[in-house]
C-alpha cells in the first residue's frame, strides 16, 4: 500500500525506498519558524535526516542477514521493514533498533564539528536553515528517540535488553515502563508549557501501549504451503 500511493521510489544501495506524499506534512511544522524557501530547506533537511535514520536500521539489519529490507517515509517520519532468514537474538535486535538514531546523532555531531571549524562560514542563509534543521532532525531527535517509550527506538531497545534477562516477560514489562515514562514526559512537558510536545508524546505512548504484537523479525522463507508472516517494522522515526 505504501508503494502504491508513494510519490517517489528509488533504490538506495539495493534497499528500495518509498516516499509517501504525506511526508510533505512535515512542512507544516516549519510554519511560524521559517517562511518562503526556508520551508523547503526545512522539509528537505528533515527528509534527508529521516532517510539516514532509517538507513541505519536497514543496513544494520542487512548486515545481520535480513532480506528483504525496505524503507518507507511518510507523514511525520518513516519505518524500516525487514525479514531475517533466521531468528535474530535480542542482542542483535537491540543493535538494529539503536542504529537508526546512532547514525542521525553521528551525522548531526559531524555538522556541528564542521560548523565550529569554520567550514560553513559565509554560507547563504538558506543553507544555514538547512543545516540547522538537519541537526535538529538528526541529532536532537535522535537523542530523544532513545527515550524508553514504545514505539520509539528506545522502547524497543529496552524490550530487547529485557529479553536477554527475562524473555517471556520482556514485552509486558517494557510496555508498562514505556507507559510510566510517557506519563512522566507528558507531565513534565505540560509543566514547562510545551503543550504540543505533551500531546505528541501522549499519542505515541498510546500507540505503543496498543501494539501488543512482537517486534522481532519473522523467520523467512516459509514452505510454499504455509502463509508467510509480514516482515518486521522498525519503530517510526518521528523528526518533529
Amino acid at each position: 500500500m505504501a508503494y502504491r500511493w508513494s510519490v517517489l521510489r528509488f533504490p538506495l544501495f539495493s534497499v528500495p525506498v518509498s516516499i509517501h506524499w504525506s511526508f510533505l506534512f512535515v512542512a507544516v511544522f516549519g510554519l511560524g519558524v521559517y517562511s518562503g524557501w526556508e520551508i523547503a530547506a526545512w522539509t528537505g533537511a528533515v527528509l534527508i535526516a529521516v532517510l539516514l535514520h532509517e538507513s541505519g536500521h536497514a543496513f544494520t539489519a542487512k548486515a545481520f542477514g535480513a532480506s528483504p529490507v525496505s524503507i518507507t517515509l511518510f507523514a511525520l517520519g518513516g519505518f524500516t521493514s525487514w525479514a531475517a532468514p533466521k531468528s535474530l537474538g535480542p542482542g542483535r535486535r537491540f543493535i538494529v533498533s539503536a542504529a537508526g538514531s546512532a547514525v542521525g546523532i553521528a551525522a548531526g555531531l559531524a555538522v556541528i564539528a564542521l560548523s565550529r571549524s569554520g567550514a560553513f562560514d559565509g554560507i547563504p542563509d538558506l543553507a544555514f536553515v538547512f543545516l540547522q534543521s538537519f541537526v535538529w532532525a538528526g541529532l536532537v531527535w535522535g537523542i530523544l528517540n532513545w527515550i524508553p517509550i514504545l514505539p520509539l527506538d528506545g522502547g524497543h531497545m529496552l524490550q530487547h535488553a529485557l529479553e536477554m534477562v527475562t524473555p517471556t516477560k520482556a514485552a509486558p514489562i517494557a510496555r508498562w515502563i514505556s507507559v510510566a515514562t510517557g506519563v512522566a514526559v507528558v507531565a513534565a512537558a505540560f509543566y514547562y508549557g510545551e503543550t504540543f510536545l505533551a500531546i505528541f508524546v501522549a499519542m505515541i505512548t498510546f500507540m505503543g501501549f496498543r501494539d501488543r504484537g512482537g517486534e522481532g523479525p519473522k523467520a523467512a522463507p516459509k514452505p510454499k504451503r504455509q502463509i508467510e508472516e509480514p516482515p518486521d517494522k522498525e519503530p517510526p522515526a518521528f523528526p518533529i
